[in-house]
């Protein structure tokens, strides 16, 4: 209840002041009445209270951690990946307000990516796939202004995969053998 309340003050606060201080790191875009006016940069900009609103996103260099996959490569063998991602931000009026969460928007777009790569690949030649990735990836996401700096397989390995069934499974096969 009170952290509700607390968010309010704090919202009712920033929407009350007739500034905005954006940090160096970050960039926004200055919204009238649910309309775009422009671009703000770092430093004070200056607003009218209640119809406008600043929104900021840090457009420096930032890395993501890509949670591991499981694939499989053109060669048949299962394998686990694990990947980082760096990029940043070049155009902040895209990134706001052209993509709605950009950054997991981001993540999926370039986890399907390394999906679709690695499948087209054999074992051997996954060691040369980060330019691939980082090319296929900056084709797509230049359109909502970001630029990719490096996508990294950082874990590459063969798995050995194992499928265990519940019970609920067990007697479904247990039926559908006996019915045949």
């Amino acid at each position: 209840m009170f952290d509700k309340l607390i968010d309010f003050a704090i919202s009712f606060i920033g929407d009350i002041l007739p500034f905005k201080i954006v940090h160096q790191w970050e960039s926004g875009v200055h919204i009238r009445l649910g309309k775009y006016i422009r671009n703000v940069e770092p430093g004070l900009n200056f607003k009218i209270p209640f119809a406008d609103n600043i929104w900021v996103t840090p457009v420096i260099t930032q890395t993501i951690h890509l949670q591991p996959q499981t694939l499989t490569t053109l060669d048949e063998k299962n394998i686990v990946l694990k990947s980082i991602l760096r990029y940043h931000v070049h155009d902040v009026k895209k990134f706001l307000l052209n993509v709605m969460n950009a950054s997991d928007v981001l993540v999926d777009t370039t986890q399907g990516v390394i999906r679709d790569t690695v499948e087209g690949y054999n074992w051997q030649d996954l060691y040369d796939v980060n330019e691939s990735l980082k090319d296929q990836v900056t084709n797509i996401v230049e359109n909502w202004g970001i630029t990719i700096e490096r996508v990294t397989i950082t874990d590459l390995g063969i798995i050995r995969t194992i499928r265990i069934m519940s019970d609920s499974q067990k007697n479904s096969h247990i039926l559908q053998n006996s019915s045949e």
